[in-house]
Formats: structure tokens, sequence, C-alpha cells
């Protein structure tokens, strides 16, 4: 019998070459076709892990060509040139109709994604994480100005034992961050419980075309250290902070390292400006992103936009319950770089003022750069070793809305929020750290959703606010600072407001916060990340809380 990496290869192989302009109508063709090869009950919310490193390369080669050519011409960039296509956008267009609403991931792992979405999909079967998964691939054709889509169903193996269910926990044992407020959790925490905003002028290249030049930059300028690129040099900050705070010296053999949402190297466009900072080095396996070079087993690239961090936890927590990895690192990073900023700039997504996330005046994007790591272990490992979790990741729900491109879909993002809450067992929570980057419509549509789930399940003023107001948005990098908020959170009792916010929207079940607040007791934080291309999460944090005898104890819902 072959096996599901061979079974893919070989439908690869039958496909016909699909032209770039009809690629989204071959890719639903198939994978709907896949899916019914499943049953009826499954086949609506199984996974779909896609490996899509040659589209993920193509595609944004040629974003980074049309912003070189701008430049060339002194011009901005026009609306449809803007958006380098998301390799998520082939997921909305398979959720558009809305006959498959499951969970969909996207690996762009160079060379490595097709074997690690099989890896990925038979263990989380095997363990009965899922009852099927679906592996699809879209692959450059060597003779052919095309792609190639083939799909596989994962399901159970006939004389396979019965699955054996996850029977421990997935722990967050370290945390590393840097932002405009510098290196470090510390610092960021303390600035943001101050009200501070880390808004300056953008210096890190020409912004004279932009619509702002109001940013949230990290301390310093120029290459990192040895001429490096900025990226490399945050990355490596946040990452030796998350494995000093895990108490690691050294990672075990079997660990997963998740990047999320770097793009892989792009040979075609090398000597574009800054590419650097948007790229892999050629020939990547992990290394720039705070891990000694060649610990790590597995390095995947998982690419959902801004919920890029968010995806990725939720990819290192299934290999770790299935036994795939004994520890995950999950990175991101976002320098400041005039691709992204182009794209922003020219979809009216950055504001001309200052980001004020929830508030009644809100007018867009402030950008960020920085960078986090998070290190994550099974609950079990971290107590034979001695180590007490910063906090316990009891739930993520990841899923690709099949509505516009740049637009919040309220309705799924309320989904993910309830899947988060089953999963975990409870109906409420202590705390929410809304994604709130200060957009119109985003805002709007998150905070809806959250008063929804308050009205069907009785909240009383549940407390929200964001971090953006206080150092930008970190784009693909923006689920780290939401979830060291979160452990922060646990840990002190006190929850943060939201700096910038002058004139809070309005609510019945929740309310933003403008200024810190303690919250003795606290035992749950929801931390909602989002992103274009339909990307949609959220995460449910517990920790520690104080006993009545004083003492603390550990606490996890579910």
């Amino acid at each position: 019998m072959r096996t599901a990496l061979e079974e893919l290869d070989a439908r690869r192989r039958r496909a016909e070459p699909t032209a770039g302009a009809t690629l989204a109508a071959a890719f639903v063709d198939v994978l709907t076709s896949t899916l019914e090869q499943l049953p009826a009950a499954v086949r609506t919310t199984v996974p779909v892990i896609l490996a899509a490193a040659d589209y993920s390369v193509e595609t944004t080669s040629a974003y980074v060509s049309r912003c070189a050519e701008a430049e060339a011409g002194g011009r901005r960039l026009r609306p449809s040139e803007a958006m380098s296509p998301e390799p998520a956008q082939l997921l909305q267009h398979l959720a558009e109709p809305g006959t498959w609403r499951g969970p969909g991931y996207v690996l762009i792992s160079p060379g490595t994604a097709a074997e690690q979405a099989v890896r990925w999909a038979r263990a989380a079967v095997t363990t009965g994480l899922h009852p099927a998964v679906v592996v699809s691939q879209v692959v450059r054709d060597a003779g052919q100005a095309a792609f190639r889509v083939a799909a596989v169903p994962v399901t159970p193996q006939p004389a396979a034992p019965p699955p054996r269910a996850p029977t421990d926990a997935v722990v967050i044992s370290g945390t590393g961050l840097v932002t405009a407020f510098g290196a470090g959790t510390d610092a960021f925490w303390r600035a943001l419980l101050d009200g501070r905003r880390a808004l300056g002028e953008l210096t890190r290249f020409d912004a004279s075309r932009f619509r702002s030049r109001t940013v949230c930059q990290v301390p310093g300028d120029g290459p990192g250290a040895a001429g490096g690129p900025v990226r490399r040099a945050f990355a490596d900050r946040a990452g030796t902070e998350a494995l000093r705070d895990a108490g690691m010296t050294r990672l075990p053999a079997r660990t997963l390292l998740v990047a999320a949402g770097v793009v892989p190297h792009l040979p075609q466009v090398a000597d574009a400006p800054r590419i650097d900072e948007i790229a892999l080095e050629p020939n990547w396996a992990g290394g720039g992103f705070g891990v000694p070079a060649g610990a790590v087993s597995d390095a995947a690239v998982v690419a959902h936009a801004c919920a890029s961090g968010a995806f990725g936890l939720a990819m290192a927590r299934e290999w770790l319950l299935s036994g795939l990895a004994e520890v995950a690192v999950v990175t991101g990073v976002s320098a400041l770089n005039p691709y992204d900023y182009a794209c922003l700039d020219v979809l009216r997504a950055t504001t001309t003022d200052v980001a004020r996330p929830f508030d009644e005046h809100r007018s867009g994007v402030t950008i960020g750069e920085g960078a986090g790591a998070i290190v994550l272990e099974r609950a079990d490992r971290a107590a034979a070793r001695g180590h007490p979790p910063r906090a316990t990741l009891d739930a993520v729900a990841c899923r690709v809305a099949g509505q516009g491109i740049s637009r919040l879909n309220a309705h799924i993002s309320a989904d993910c929020v309830r899947t988060v809450l089953t999963s975990a067992g409870v109906t409420s929570v202590d705390h929410v750290h809304g994604h709130a980057p200060g957009t119109r419509q985003g805002d709007e549509a998150e905070l809806s959703a959250l008063d929804g789930i308050g009205a069907e399940h009785g909240w009383r003023e549940v407390s929200v606010s964001s971090h953006k107001g206080a150092t930008g948005h970190l784009l693909h990098a923006s689920a780290f600072p939401a979830v060291v908020t979160a452990v922060r959170a646990l840990r002190h009792g006190t929850v943060p407001g939201t700096p910038g916010l002058r004139a809070p929207l309005a609510a019945r079940h929740v309310r933003v916060l403008r200024t810190p607040e303690p919250c003795p007791g606290i035992r749950s934080v929801l931390v909602n990340n989002f992103g274009f291309g339909g990307n949609n999460a959220a995460l449910l944090l517990t920790g520690r809380t104080g006993a009545p005898d004083g003492r603390l104890e550990w606490s996890t819902h579910g």
C-alpha cells in the first residue's frame, strides 16, 4: 500500500497543469472531489493542510517586482497591484460556498512542506485528534508556466489499533519578545501597564511616498549584528530570551521550530532592496530564529498573514499532543520594510494619525516591528524537569473565512471563539486580549462578535483590551505580544488597558478598558488573532490562581 506522501505525489503527477488565472477554480475542484471521498459527517469540518511553497515563492516574487517597478517609476502601487495573494486565499475560495468550514493550515516550508503535512495528518488521525485530515499541494510544473494541484484524504488505517486520545496538556514554558519598547518581555509589560506609546518617525527606509510615516520602530538603526538583516537580530534576541525563560540551555533532538509568516527564499528577486527583511536565507534550515543552529529536527514555515502566529501555535500544539515532537518553538518576526508598507498603504489600512484600537474615532493601523518566541512542551515533560509553566495553552481554533480579502468576518471569528470555549469546557473567560489593530471595520466586527458570544453565555462586562496602540501592529508576528500580555496578566493578576483609547466603542456584554485594572484570581484569557485572506484564530490560555490557603495552584480548564 502506498503511503499518503506517495499517493499525493502520484496524484500530482497525473493532474493537469493549471494556468495561474484558473488556479483557484482548479484548487476548489480538486479539493471538493477529495472531500467527497469522506463520510458526510466528516467532510464539512475536516482539517485541510495545504503545502504551497512554490506558490508562495512565485506570488511573493511577483509582488516584490511590482513594488520595485513602482519605486523605479517614482509612483505608488495601484490597488490592483497591492495584494500579494496569500496561499490561504486558496482555502478561502474553498470555504466560500459554505460547504466546508473546517480548520485550514498553509505550510510553505522550503522543500519539506508536503512531507511535514503528511506526517502531521497521519499523526493527528492516529492519535485521535481528528477523524480525518486532507493534505493538498500546489506545486510548480517543471515544464510549463503553470501549477499542479493534488489532494489526498488521510484516514485511520483499517488494521490500525483504536486512536489514543491525547492525555496531557500543552504548556507555555517560556516567552521572548522584542518590540519598540526594546528587547525583553519585562520592558514591554511595564510600558503597557504605564500606558506608554512607542510612536516615532520611520527611518529604516524612505517613506516619503506613503500616506503615513509614523511607526513603532525598535530602538537603534541599521543592520543587525555582523551586518546581517534587522529581522535576524530581532528574532535572535526574542529566541534567546524564550529559551532562557524556559530553563533550557539546549533543545532536545525532537524539536519543532515553527516560523510564522516569513516567506521562503526569493531567488528571482534577490537583488531587490531590503529583501532580507521579508525572505528566508538560501538553504534555510531553521537558522536565524533565536535557536541554536542545527538544534531542531523539523523547521516549518506557516503562512496566514497577520494570524500566522496563532496558526503556528495550533500546529505546534498538535505536533506535541500527537507525539511528533518533544518541544516546539514558535517564532515570528516583522521588520519595517517597503513591501509590507506599500501593501497596507495603498489599501488605506494605515492611519495618517495614530492607531486607536476600539475607539469611536479610530482611522487605521500604525505599523510596528519586532519579534516573538514561545516555547511549548507537554505538561508532563515540564513537570519532570521541575520547570513551572508560564501558562497552559488549553485550546486553539483556526478558520479560513470565505468572505472578503481584507475584511474581518465577524461570524467566523465568533465561531472560532465558540470552538475554543467548547474545547476547553468553559462558557466564559476572565479577560479578552483583542486583535484590534485600529481599523474601522475590523475592530467593530471583532467587538460585535465578542458581544454576541457574551449574549449567548451571559457574560457580564468581561474586560477587553489591545496592545497595538502602544507598539503598533507587528503584522504576521502580531500574536506574540498578545500571548505575552495574556501570560503576564495571568501571572500578575492585572489586565492592561488600551493605550491610545479615548472614546471606547459601546458594547453590552464586554467592556473595553482604557487603563489597567486589577483582576485578582484571574484564571483565563482569550486571545484573538486575525489576518487578511480570511485568516481567523482564537486561543485560550489559563494559568495560576490563588488558592484559599494562599498557595499557588496550576489551573486548567477542560
